[in-house]
């Protein structure tokens, strides 16, 4: 892995505000991955006589064969915009734009590492399985002005010690979605999977897209009896995330060395549905409805924490 990045900060100490703003860079190289070695290739006859070693060793089937030759490039841009604790808020933005190309899928088999054609693997370089294009992270820490209006601290009395000192803290993520390869239903080679034929970018527009038809199943034709698809790997992207997480944390000291902490939590607090990737198997007729969700709906706990 070579690993390089640039980065500019600049303070505005009059508003307590400190900017970063970088280039990141990655390459890997010599990544590990597996491939069929004897896979049969496209064609009318029997599979078992179309395996490249058939001529050596009739029955042997499958080999996986581990290799340590793929590629990847990342670039990132990352702005940073922190404003330091004051007046009892502090608050940090987060902002990243990314791309990362490889042609392996992950270590240990993640993603879509199998090559449609083993013999042309350098085909299938393209996004990688996790390439999240854009990415906004927002958290802050807020001491609620109630009470004696000075946040962790407590003069004694029953008002203050019971309105003063409660914090408010939260998260917000937003990011764009990760990327899908589109499959057929029924394979043209007579031997493996395999992709249809690309004839149009397959993107619907923001206003068009919906969970009942994610992207445009126009756009993929399927290619002639015993050939493999031009559609490249990982070339089409699914629904983004949005999600709010929220806190609420009051301090009820007991002695000097000891307190009490009431916590309040909320995870995606809106209950903000994260959906799945769609069917991309073309073909099939439910490509390309989304009918799956990932993450967790809203989740509420009230806890107790007893500090020494």
């Amino acid at each position: 892995m070579q690993q390089y990045n640039l980065t500019v900060e600049h303070e505005i100490t009059e508003w307590l505000l400190l900017l970063k703003a970088g280039y990141v860079g990655n390459l890997g190289r010599r990544l590990d991955t597996t491939y069929n070695l004897n896979q049969p290739i496209p064609g009318p006859t029997s599979t078992a006589s179309r395996r490249p070693y058939f001529g050596i060793r009739p029955a042997l089937s499958d080999v996986t064969w581990a290799v340590s030759d793929g590629l990847s490039d990342y670039s990132a841009f990352q702005l940073t915009v922190e404003k330091r604790l004051s007046h009892g808020l502090g608050v940090l933005l987060g902002y990243g734009w990314g791309h990362i190309i490889d042609d392996t899928g992950n270590a240990y088999g993640g993603g879509t590492g199998t090559p449609q054609d083993p013999r042309n693997r350098r085909a299938d370089r393209g996004n990688a399985s996790f390439d999240i294009r854009h990415r906004v992270t927002i958290s802050y820490l807020y001491a609620l002005p109630f009470g004696n209006g000075q946040p962790f601290i407590s003069h004694g009395g029953p008002a203050n010690f019971l309105l003063g000192g409660w914090q408010a803290n939260g998260l917000a993520t937003l990011q764009t979605g990760l990327p899908y390869t589109p499959q057929l239903q029924t394979s043209t080679t007579n031997c493996c999977t395999s992709r249809p034929d690309r004839i149009a970018n397959g993107t619907l527009p923001s206003g068009q897209r919906s969970i009942d038809r994610w992207f445009d199943t126009t756009a993929f034709t399927t290619p002639p009896p015993f050939t493999y698809g031009n559609a490249g790997r990982d070339i089409l992207f699914g629904p983004g995330r949005v999600n709010f997480d929220m806190s609420l944390f009051k301090d009820f000291p007991v002695r000097e060395r000891f307190k009490v902490q009431f916590r309040a939590e909320a995870f995606n607090i809106f209950n903000t549905p994260q959906f799945g990737q769609p069917n991309a198997s073309i073909g099939n007729a439910q490509a390309p409805v989304i009918s799956s969700t990932v993450g967790n709906p809203r989740q509420l706990q009230i806890a107790l924490r007893f500090q020494f």
